[in-house]
């Protein structure tokens, strides 16, 4: 596999572990004033749990940051993500997309949770008609 189909797989497997992440936080207990910069802050804490040698160690650490809980739906994806990395040993090529490129992945990660938000429009606007 060449390098740059590599680190797209990398990218794509930083965003679900930062999206499981990000689905995790409870927001109701976010005042408004941090809500307006919190993926300034969520990027922040990125690269400081990056800061290790094993994905499942940078998980830990981003949930405890963010005082999140990965939610059920989630769980599977983010283990296949764990395995295939550390089966694959690329722990410290994901770690170093994570602190290299992390606005990058926030961006990618938004992106996602916009496009989820629409299609679950959609699919309300379709079972709301008569």
């Amino acid at each position: 596999m060449d390098c740059e189909k590599i680190k797209e797989n990398l990218r794509q497997d930083a965003v679900s572990l930062v999206s499981a992440v990000w689905h995790g936080i409870n927001f109701d207990n976010i005042s408004s004033r941090r809500r307006m910069k919190i993926y300034d802050e969520f990027a922040n804490k990125i690269k400081s749990a990056s800061a290790t040698g094993k994905t499942s160690q940078f998980l830990e650490k981003l949930c405890e940051k963010m005082n999140s809980n990965i939610i059920d739906v989630d769980a599977p994806k983010v283990l296949e993500v764990i395995r295939d990395i550390e089966t694959q040993d690329l722990d410290l090529e994901i770690l170093d997309v994570l602190r290299s490129e992390t606005e990058l992945i926030v961006l990618l990660m938004r992106e996602a949770n916009n496009e989820l938000k629409e299609n679950s429009k959609q699919r309300n606007m379709i079972f709301a008609c008569p």
